[in-house]
């Protein structure tokens, strides 16, 4: 557990370090907006649901089209003590995960550069970050603990593989020894029908001489 801990401080530490707000502007449901955006070190679909879920902490959420998120009654209380008009966007542009955030705090004023609240908009910010980051590391956690099920499901199958395959190599042994005693004794079998044979071919000699030698009495006589 104290190793797990450790590596989820780790991940959440180098993650955080890297992680930068800047002022920018951005399409938000083909309108531009001012705002802030950062990237996040996550998939895009990870980063959506955790943005979703770390603004509903704050206010009622409403979810559009292409991973914009909006609410007309955000409370952040270290930005203001009334509530915001938020407008973000979750998305992936050259292989990295965007959030974009545009925060209104009156009429066409809006969070970035210069303005008095951006400190603290690029806190709460991180403050998301931190979460994906805790996030991100606890995935990547789970999947080398589902690498290592997988594995050991594919030892335990190979296993009772190799006990199927050894009592099907016992049962082969059992039959050959079975074939081999049963040759035994057929060998047996033939070995004594060949010296009652040989026994058989020598009378057979013996009575054929005898035979022979009636016959040549019996010419003798007509002669």
């Amino acid at each position: 557990m104290k190793k797990i801990a450790f590596l989820l401080f780790f991940f959440a530490i180098a993650f955080h370090a890297s992680a930068q707000v800047f002022s920018g502007m951005s399409e938000v449901d083909k309108s531009k907006k001012e705002g802030v955006y950062t990237f996040v070190n996550t998939q895009e679909k990870f980063a959506r649901a955790s943005w979703k879920a770390y603004l509903s902490k704050f206010g009622k959420v409403i979810e559009g089209k292409n991973g914009t998120y909006s609410s007309s009654d955000i409370k952040i209380a270290n930005i203001s003590d009334t509530p915001l008009v938020l407008v973000s966007k979750v998305s992936e542009e050259n292989k990295k995960v965007k959030l974009f955030v545009s925060i209104a705090t009156g009429n066409d004023e809006y969070i970035q550069t210069g303005h008095a609240k951006l400190s603290e908009t690029s806190t709460w910010i991180e403050d998301f970050i931190k979460i994906v980051d805790l996030e991100e590391a606890v995935r990547i956690e789970e999947n080398k603990l589902a690498e290592l099920v997988a594995a050991q499901a594919k030892n335990s199958k190979q296993a009772e593989r190799l006990i199927r395959e050894l009592d099907s190599n016992s049962r082969q042994i059992n039959n050959l020894e079975e074939r081999l005693k049963e040759a035994k004794i057929e060998k047996e079998k033939i070995l004594t029908n060949q010296v009652q044979n040989k026994v058989d071919q020598k009378t057979k000699e013996e009575e054929i001489a005898a035979q022979k030698v009636v016959v040549e009495s019996a010419k003798q006589k007509i002669k």
